[in-house]
């Protein structure tokens, strides 16, 4: 079946209405002569009536209402003849979020196994993603103190502990250095990051040197 033409609907349309009917039917069917003779794909309520308050006649909203059924018809004719449709071509769907799908989900159980499903694909995701961010990891391949190591020239060597090169005094006297009991004798104490402070509360030793200490004697 062949569509009727705008320019007959509206004359159909007009028959035995009111002026100022007339008038807004005139407004909106100029509107969309326009819009088609521009080329626009855009025959949406909101487009023409915007463009037919521009042009004061019937305001965007009242196109909407019951009694407007006329207006809309003469509009989607037009938008037929122009081989397109009165809603406006939006953006493409954005999928729904995982939350939305989840709750359109009416059974129970299959909501709560898909859900456990989405948290473990999350989770192995979260996982990649560490690994991936920690890809780039630098391996020591120093050798470690008393260890002994094989050179490219086919040779053996063995890198000596710092303690092996200390002699029997001198290693005596590092345990005696951080002491408690020479600490008190000299009035001073040890703080909770292995500092050395006087009596005063003035650090002698800065953080870290009685814990160096330890861990020297302890290779």
């Amino acid at each position: 079946m062949t569509a009727i033409p705008p320019d007959e609907l509206l004359q159909s349309l007009k028959s035995g209405a009111r002026p100022q009917k007339q008038r807004n039917l005139d407004i909106v069917h100029a509107v969309c002569r326009d819009l088609h003779g521009l080329g626009s794909r855009d025959f949406s309520l909101a487009t023409v009536g915007r463009m037919s308050e521009e042009r004061n006649g019937m305001s965007r909203n009242a196109l909407y209402n019951k009694t407007s059924e006329d207006f809309r018809t003469l509009i989607r004719t037009w938008a037929k003849f122009a081989g397109e449709t009165t809603k406006k071509r939006g953006a493409p769907l954005k999928p729904l979020a995982e939350d939305d799908l989840l709750r359109r989900i009416d059974d129970p159980a299959l909501r709560a196994l898909l859900g456990g499903i989405v948290a473990e694909r999350n989770r192995l995701r979260g996982e990649l993603n560490l690994l991936r961010a920690n890809a780039n990891i630098v391996i020591d391949r120093r050798t470690l103190p008393g260890q002994p190591h094989l050179t490219s020239e086919g040779q053996m060597v063995q890198v000596l502990s710092p303690l092996a090169s200390l002699t029997g005094s001198e290693t005596v006297a590092l345990r005696k250095a951080i002491s408690a009991a020479f600490l008190s004798q000299e009035g001073w104490q040890e703080g909770a990051h292995g500092e050395i402070i006087n009596a005063n509360g003035r650090t002698l030793f800065d953080v870290g040197f009685a814990n160096a200490i330890r861990k020297m004697l302890s290779e």
